[in-house]
This record gives structure tokens, C-alpha cells and sequence, in this order.
């Protein structure tokens, strides 16, 4: 069988989140994937008053295909894993834009790696609306500090993957925030630097998916006082260049796919 594109675009993610947690979204917005939201739900027991939203920069589809062991500490605290396609181009600013506008590139106006204000509404600005407390923790420069800046949430930056997660555990400690969403990007530079299958790289995919492991497990401490959506959503992958480095922004199956894992804390 021919490589295809995953089923279901990038854009459906913002549409879950707020399905799981009962805010409406404008309808510019694509919307949720309703038997995904559905068994979340169901699995939530209502709707819920806390998301983790964990974004590991450039983790491939294949990497989980061929490295699945790399991805256990996700398994032990999601229930669901959904493919989707990413963005053309196939590049953080891109697919994150989409990720959280329910846009299609050509209608949030990021197309390319720029990193300009979103002007546009985005599920942080939905979720402020409705009250809810938002921070978004992340590397320094990371995209989430530029497109989604000027907002009346918190930001949090950090100087490396292993601070963001220390941080992040502080803010779960804290029990102030109803939205944490979270960007580290160990892995795409692991992969920029020596190939997407290289020692390093995948070194780094295991230090995101333990990260994500110790940030679920703070979340367990609130069972019976939250129900906790929890996501590990990465935005696009990596491909193997000839020079034996890794890159993305291409149409090519390695770039396109990747898949989101969802889990549930009550």
C-alpha cells in the first residue's frame, strides 16, 4: 500500500480541547471530531476543569511506528491516539497557528516560518473569555512566546526542556491554572542537528515522553478535585536529509503525519 496522509487535519485540535471542556468556539473555528470528544467524555464523566496540553516539537508518526517502546510513559496515562496530517508548511509557527485557531493556514495568515501576533482569535483567547486561567510554559524563543503573544495569560519561559517541566510541575503544585500548555522542542533539535533516527534524537524522545510521564503524575495527586484532560500533541515531523540531518516543511509522509495521544484524570 502507497504512504497516504492521515485522515483528520491538525486544525480539529483546538475543537476537542474545548469540547472537553464545554467552551463554545466561534464558528470560524473547524470543529471537534465528534466521536473523539464523545468517548473523552464519557471517559472524563463530564466535561473538565483542567487541560494539560503537552506539545513535543517534530515527533513524527513514524518515530512512534518504529520506536514505540520510546512512547510507554505516554501510554501509562492516555487512552486514545489519533492521527492527524499537519500544516503546508509543514513548520512549527504553521501547524501551531492551526492548532489553536482551527484555521486553515491561509486564513490565520502564518504560511511560512514567520512569527508574527496572531491577530486572529485562538483557543487562548476563547478560554480567557470564559474566565478560564491560562500559562503557557515553554523554551526560550519558543513559537508559543511570539504568535500567541500579548495575551492576559501568564508566560513562562525557560532555557531548556527539563526547566519547562519543572516548571510546569510547579505551576500543577500550585493548582492555579485551568489551561497549562506546554512546548519543548529537545527532540526537533536533537534531529536538525544529527538525524531524526539518530542516538540524540531519540534520546530526546524519551526524555519528553518521561517528562510528560512526571506531569500526569502531578495531575494524579487531584483525582476526585479535577477532571484533568491531558494531551501530547506534536505538530509535524522530521525527514532525513542526504547530508544525514533532519528537516521539515516538505509535503513528504514523515513531515505530514503525526499522531496525538489523549488521556483522562478524575
Amino acid at each position: 500500500m502507497a504512504d497516504h496522509y492521515n485522515t483528520f487535519s491538525l486544525k480539529h485540535f483546538a475543537g476537542i480541547v474545548a469540547d472537553c471542556m464545554d467552551i463554545p468556539l466561534p464558528e470560524s473555528y473547524a470543529p471537534g471530531i465528534p466521536w473523539v470528544s464523545n468517548i473523552l467524555l464519557a471517559r472524563l464523566g463530564g466535561t473538565a476543569d483542567r487541560a494539560v496540553l503537552y506539545h513535543a516539537d517534530a515527533v513524527g508518526q513514524y518515530i512512534w511506528q518504529q520506536y514505540t517502546d520510546l512512547f510507554a510513559p505516554i501510554y501509562q496515562h492516555t487512552s486514545l491516539a489519533l492521527p492527524f496530517t499537519s500544516t503546508v508548511e509543514s513548520v512549527t509557527p504553521v501547524a501551531h497557528a492551526t492548532m489553536y485557531t482551527g484555521l486553515e493556514p491561509p486564513e490565520h495568515g502564518i504560511q511560512t516560518y514567520t512569527r508574527p501576533q496572531l491577530t486572529c482569535s485562538t483557543l487562548f483567547d476563547v478560554l480567557l473569555e470564559q474566565g478560564k486561567r491560562v500559562a503557557i510554559v515553554a523554551q526560550a524563543d519558543s513559537t508559543f512566546l511570539h504568535i500567541f503573544a500579548g495575551r492576559e495569560l501568564d508566560y513562562f519561559e525557560c532555557p531548556n526542556a527539563i526547566s519547562v517541566q519543572e516548571k510546569s510541575l510547579e505551576l500543577i503544585a500550585k493548582d492555579q491554572y485551568d489551561v497549562i500548555s506546554i512546548h519543548t522542542f529537545d527532540y526537533d533539535n536533537a534531529a536538525h542537528a544529527y538525524g531524526p533516527e539518530s542516538k540524540e534524537a531519540l534520546n530526546a524522545v524519551s526524555l519528553e515522553a518521561e517528562g510528560f510521564h512526571r506531569l500526569a503524575e502531578a495531575m494524579e495527586e487531584y483525582r476526585g478535585k479535577h477532571k484533568t484532560l491531558m494531551t501530547y500533541s506534536p505538530d509535524h515531523g522530521q525527514h532525513l536529509t542526504a547530508g544525514g540531518r533532519g528537516s521539515h516543511g516538505s509535503k513528504m509522509i514523515e513531515d505530514m503525519n503525526i499522531v496525538h495521544f489523549f488521556g483522562t484524570i478524575v
